[in-house]
């Protein structure tokens, strides 16, 4: 494997990880949004009908959702290099 690969292959890794973490810290109904949004690529209609809120709720809670995720964030760069 070249140094390239394997470098990118370590930040995959490292990238896969942090998401996970960020997650695990996220409250239930935000880590629900996001997952269907963003890894699940759902349409905010499918989330509606799967969750029973409403459209404009599912646009308010992944708003907030990605607001939850860049405090996480900032938090654990803070962590990291403190």
């Amino acid at each position: 494997m070249s140094a390239r690969r394997n470098r990118s292959a370590r930040n995959a890794e490292a990238a896969r990880a942090l998401i996970g973490r960020v997650l695990e810290r996220l409250s239930p109904p935000a880590r629900l949004v996001i997952t269907l949004l963003e890894l699940e690529d759902r349409s905010v209609k499918e989330i509606s009908k799967l969750t029973g809120w409403s459209i404009p709720l599912v646009k308010v809670r992944a708003f907030r959702a990605r607001a939850e995720m860049r405090k996480i964030l900032s938090r654990i760069a803070k962590e990291k290099y403190l």
